[in-house]
C-alpha cells in the first residue's frame, strides 16, 4: 500500500511538470498546476466511466492527494475556490472538445503512466 501511495503522490507531482512549462516554479504556481492534475481526475471520474473502464478510486485518490497538497501551500479558502474555477474551466474544456473525445485523449495520455486510471 506505501508503493501505491507514493506512485500516486509520484504521479500528481509529474502532472505538475506536464502541466507548466519547464521553469522554476513557485509554490503557488505547483499548487496550482496540482489543481489542475485534480481536476482532470474529476473529469475522467466524471465522464470517462460512461466510454471506458476506469479505476475510480485510483482517480479520486490522485484528485484527493492533489487537492490536499494544494490546500497546504494555499490554504482552504483559497484553495478551494482556485479548484471551483478551474473545475469549471475543465468541464468546459470536455464539452468544447467532446466528451468522448477528451477521454480518448486522456486515456491515450495516460496509457503509459505506472498508475492505470483506465482498465482497457
Amino acid at each position: 500500500m506505501a508503493v501505491r501511495c507514493r506512485a500516486l503522490i509520484a504521479l500528481a507531482f509529474a502532472a505538475i511538470l506536464y502541466a507548466a512549462p519547464v521553469h522554476a516554479q513557485t509554490q503557488e504556481e505547483q499548487a496550482l498546476a496540482l489543481l489542475r492534475a485534480s481536476s482532470a481526475q474529476s473529469a475522467i471520474i466524471t465522464f470517462c466511466g460512461k466510454h471506458y473502464a476506469i479505476d475510480g478510486t485510483t482517480a479520486l485518490r490522485i484528485s484527493q492527494t492533489a487537492r490536499d497538497v494544494a490546500t497546504k501551500v494555499l490554504g482552504q479558502e483559497r484553495a478551494n475556490a482556485a479548484f471551483r474555477d478551474e473545475l469549471a474551466r475543465r468541464y468546459a474544456e470536455v464539452k468544447d472538445f467532446g466528451e468522448q473525445q477528451w477521454c480518448a485523449s486522456q486515456r491515450d495520455e495516460l496509457s503509459s503512466g505506472e498508475v492505470r486510471i483506465f482498465k482497457d
